[in-house]
């Protein structure tokens, strides 16, 4: 149950419990805050957590920062401090402890040990209690480097790998022959396998050799000793040779075994009364078992047994199985934990390895910290997510330097409080693998887990020449705050990963579907894509998570946006605004940012427009305003409105959006675009824009000859100049014609869009079907006239090609008109003309009459 990490930590960061009153979850203790930390011990009921002042300065020459150990007890959210650890002068390099003994190993090899001597468990001889910690006798001039304990029993490793054990053995855990010994007794038959490190569980030992091997001794009633059966004590070290991977930690809880290969899989044995093995059920193992559920997702590189639970730790977060700490004042229900169908599994108990959730930094992100340290105790555990950049923003910046960059980072001090004179001075590493590129600049601490920088002009250095030729390189952010003797992570995506993090051209990229396809087709097959493509994701948010964490290196276009197409755009919003600009290769686009600059104008050539301005209303408000000033405000107040862009996918710039404006105001503003790779620093040219609130009034003539075209102007209000023009005609549906778009000219004569309105061409059969009998046949042309007029189409206008206005203007198809009967109803004189008799009807007109007069 004793940790097998690296003793000393010393690093920022945060710091993280778990136990009955968390409900299952890591949370934060912000007691920490502020501090670096030192060492984590966690065993039986409590654990230790050793800190340093982040900022600590002294007159002396060579003086060491204090050290300050803190206590976990039970279900306690909070620590208390240990006085006694005071008399330790030396850096505290591990804590080991049992149940009423207490260990300390410092930097230089000094072992310490307090408490009581239960069967001589503080190993000073003898039944004497030891109340201050002093330097074990047995073991003065040796360097020990490793040390461990149990509940009554303690091991330690000296430099040359020599083991030393003494306290209770009434199952062979110290390795020794003998039940009891007082002082540390050189344990002659673990001494050949190389020990390097220990894991002491209630009555039984694992340990990890020089060769990467586990060897393990005590108890074996559960089979936690891993021999394939159940046997008597031992106090030999047996060679366990069915782990089939090098081993890279082990950990002994109270009955039951962990251990992790070096590729990264778990293996777990002993007993599983409540599923701390991990594997889904509550049968005992007597061998190392594979866990199964964590082999190609989860990556482990440590893990940690306590009594009746399990914690694993990959790279970034915590995994736990077994029984979720209780609540011993039962407010929290473990009600959560899923049970087996048909099966009594024990209450609040997790039989597979599940992710704990992990919230860190000011900003909320979910596991975005660097989780590096995990113990555990019987009552819960103690995390450390040492101090790790999570995001950089602006993650552009041109290769001159410059650019004004915030790195937010979990779990950093902050000193810059309230009151405080001056923010808190770090060093920011921009480190770059290809080429090879190290630079440090100067920083500082200016909000809460928030670090601002400004980048160096790296022109000179091996990134210039490559960014010069037009690519885009990357770095990595690192921040220390100890003067650059610890920094945070390198999380930099390495090979392949940092392929996908970087900008694909359009012919790269490759078109991925996402669920199953429908239809009778293979299940199993369709089930693995379906997996495989959902890996694939998952992995791709994964790299953008890390490629978000570092600054990109690229040539700044210093001629700016060239054009930008259409030049115009609703007031409503919603056109699609492309901007030609020359963009490096390979950019991330995440904080590519339109501006829409919204300059207000001074006056204008209409006066009564001109009073309705804001300013101008608001002017006239006041009492006895002064003339001169007031005619100096322009007639609104600035505006800058930014949008998200996009790249364009055929490579010619950047896409975005126009955002809605105010129609009252359009009049009063002339409108720019403005582009940055960056969200931050704008491109000094910008384009001008147009922004219009169009409306059709009137068309002239609103009808027309349904066989010819006709030529239609259309009078407007709000009209502004564009080079795209064009009408939409919305046909009625029993014309059996979709919208057609034709083209326009704008007239500046008289101010009108004139265009020609088209024939109206409707199938002869379905005309002539509407005709009888016989007179069909002679009178076709003039059933298709009668069978289409009256046809109203609906106008509408657009100066950019995408958005159309909506005022439903009609335009009315009427036949051809051919008079059948000529009246001269007065003479130039003005008598009545006398109507010839020779005059004589057109053969249609002569049979339409007689129909008539037979009506």
């Amino acid at each position: 149950m004793t940790s097998l990490q690296q003793p000393t930590i010393i690093s920022s960061g945060e710091v993280y419990i778990l136990n009955g009153s968390t409900g299952g979850e890591l949370n934060p203790v912000p007691f920490f805050l502020n501090k670096n930390l030192r060492v984590l011990s966690a065993n039986l009921d409590r654990a230790f957590v050793a800190v340093e002042p982040t900022l600590w300065t002294s007159p002396v020459e060579g003086a060491l920062p204090p050290c300050s150990v803190y206590c976990f007890k039970a279900d306690q959210s909070e620590p208390e401090y240990c006085p006694e650890f005071e008399v330790i002068k030396a850096p505290i390099r591990q804590i080991a402890f049992g149940s009423s003994h207490t260990l300390v190993l410092t930097d230089d090899g000094t072992l310490y040990s307090r408490g009581v001597a239960m069967y001589g468990s503080t190993g000073h001889g003898g039944a004497r209690d030891v109340p201050e910690f002093s330097e074990v006798p047995a073991l003065k001039g040796r360097e020990v480097r490793f040390v461990a304990a149990g509940p009554f029993y303690s091991i330690a490793i000296t430099a040359e790998c020599d083991v030393y054990s003494w306290g209770k053995a009434f199952y062979g855990e110290t390795g020794l022959f003998t039940q009891v010994e007082a002082v540390p007794r050189f344990a002659a038959q673990v001494t050949p396998f190389k020990v390097t490190q220990v894991s002491c569980g209630h009555s039984h030992v694992l340990a990890r050799t020089q060769m990467q091997q586990c060897v393990s001794w005590g108890e074996n009633t559960c089979g936690q000793l891993g021999l394939g059966q159940k046997s008597k004590p031992t106090y030999k070290p047996q060679l366990l040779s069915t782990i089939p991977s090098q081993v890279a930690t082990v950990s002994a809880g109270w009955a039951h075994s962990v251990a992790v290969g070096t590729d990264g899989r778990a293996y777990s044995w002993g007993l599983n009364s409540h599923g701390q093995l991990g594997i889904g059920d509550t049968t005992t193992r007597l061998a190392p078992h594979l866990l199964h559920d964590l082999v190609g997702i989860h990556e482990v590189v440590a893990c940690e047994a306590a009594r009746a639970f399990t914690m694993f730790r990959t790279s970034n977060r915590a995994l736990m199985c077994g029984q979720i700490p209780p609540d011993l004042t039962n407010t929290v229900s473990l009600d959560f934990a899923p049970h087996r169908p048909g099966k009594h599994d024990p209450e609040g108990c997790i039989l597979a390895p599940v992710p704990l959730n992990l919230s860190t930094g000011e900003q909320g992100c979910k596991g975005m910290a660097e989780l590096s340290e995990i113990v555990a105790f019987d009552k819960g555990a103690i995390a450390f997510a040492r101090s790790s950049v999570y995001k950089v923003s602006p993650n552009v910046a041109p290769i001159q330097g410059g650019t004004k960059v915030r790195a937010f980072v979990t779990g950093i001090p902050c000193v810059c409080e309230e009151g405080s004179p001056e923010p808190m001075n770090v060093q920011v590493r921009l480190k770059s693998h290809s080429p090879n590129c190290d630079l440090i600049v100067q920083g500082q601490v200016v909000e809460k887990d928030i670090v601002e920088f400004s980048t160096p002009d790296a022109s000179c250095s091996p990134l210039g020449a490559l960014v010069e030729q037009g690519t885009t390189l990357p770095v990595s952010v690192r921040v220390s705050v100890d003067g650059g003797f610890t920094w945070t992570p390198d999380r930099t995506p390495i090979g392949r990963e940092l392929e996908q993090a970087m900008r694909q051209l359009p012919s790269e990229q490759q078109a991925a579907g996402y669920g199953l396809p429908q239809g009778r087709k293979d299940i199993n097959k369709e089930l693995t894509d379906f997996k495989g493509d959902f890996e694939v994701r998952r992995r791709a948010l994964a790299v953008t998570s890390q490629s978000s964490t570092m600054l990109w290196y690229c040539r700044w276009p210093a001629e700016g946006p060239s054009q930008v197409e259409p030049g115009c755009a609703t007031v409503a919003g919603g056109t699609e605004v492309l901007i030609h600009v020359a963009l490096p290769a390979r950019m991330p686009t995440e904080n590519l940012t339109v501006k829409f600059l919204c300059t207000p104008k001074k006056t204008l050539d209409d006066p009564e427009l001109e009073a309705r301005a804001p300013m101008r209303r608001d002017a006239a408000e006041i009492t006895n305003p002064d003339k001169e000033t007031m005619a100096k405000l322009p007639l609104a107040g600035a505006l800058e409105v930014p949008v998200i862009a996009f790249l364009d996918p055929a490579g010619r710039g950047v896409c975005c959006v126009s955002p809605p404006m105010d129609a009252e105001c359009v009049h009063y503003y002339d409108y720019s675009v403005m582009v940055s790779l960056d969200g931050l620093n704008y491109m000094q040219r910008s384009l001008p824009f147009k922004i219009f609130d169009i409306h059709v009034m009137e068309l002239e003539p609103r009808l027309g000859v349904l066989s010819e075209p006709t030529e239609v102007r259309v009078k407007t209000s709000g009209f502004v100049e564009s080079e795209i023009l064009k009408v939409r005609l919305d046909f009625p549906k029993e014309c059996g014609k979709g919208p057609k778009t034709v083209p326009a000219q704008y007239d500046h004569t008289s101010g009108d869009v004139v265009f020609t309105m088209p024939p109206l061409d409707v199938p002869r059969k379905a005309a002539t079907e509407e005709a009888e009998g016989d007179e069909a046949a002679d009178t076709g042309s003039s059933a298709t006239e009668s069978a289409v007029a009256g046809v109203e189409v609906f106008v509408e206008l657009s100066l950019n090609g995408q958005n159309f206005t909506e005022d439903h203007v009609h335009f009315c198809y009427v036949g051809d008109i051919n008079p059948e009967v000529m009246r001269l109803l007065a003479n130039p004189d003005g008598n009545l003309p006398e109507e010839d008799p020779k005059a004589k009807p057109k053969k249609g007109q002569e049979a339409r009459g007689q129909a008539r007069e037979k009506s």
